[in-house]
């Protein structure tokens, strides 16, 4: 998997993302991420666990992160791996309609851009492309 097909630098509040204060969007969009991993079946969540691992693991290191943006940036590729994956194992799963995996790759595509939407608040001089789920190994 690419890891540079997400760009999302950093939290809304830097002061959240590091730690003092509620979960920052970035963390709280890996949450859900991480959340809708746990309810895979057992071998897609096996085959891709260590994907969501890097998820837990990169929002733990941006709560605590002396440096929120680069933190930042590596949550939100590890949030865009994960749900690449999620979606490519919802495709592989027939029983799965396309308009269901139609509708997750959509709903997941809307959850990190919001994390890229409100980067570009918090960051208004960066300019910073906006999220891509894959579709079939093209880019949505």
């Amino acid at each position: 998997m690419r890891d540079d097909h997400l760009s999302v630098a950093g939290p809304v509040d830097k002061r959240r993302a590091a730690g003092s204060g509620p979960p920052g969007l970035p963390v709280r969009v890996a949450r859900s991420l991480w959340a809708r991993w746990r309810r895979l079946a057992a071998p897609d969540r096996e085959r891709i666990g260590p994907l969501a691992d890097a998820v837990k693991d990169q929002a733990l290191r941006l709560r605590g992160s002396g440096d929120p943006e680069r933190a930042g940036h590596a949550l939100g590729v590890a949030s865009g791996q994960l749900a690449d994956a999620m979606v490519d194992a919802a495709e592989a799963d027939p029983e799965i309609s396309e308009a269901d995996v139609r509708d997750l790759r959509d709903e997941l595509a809307r959850e990190l851009e919001r994390v890229a939407a409100a980067d570009i608040t918090a960051y208004p001089g960066r300019v910073e492309t906006a999220p891509a789920i894959k579709h079939r190994g093209n880019m949505v």
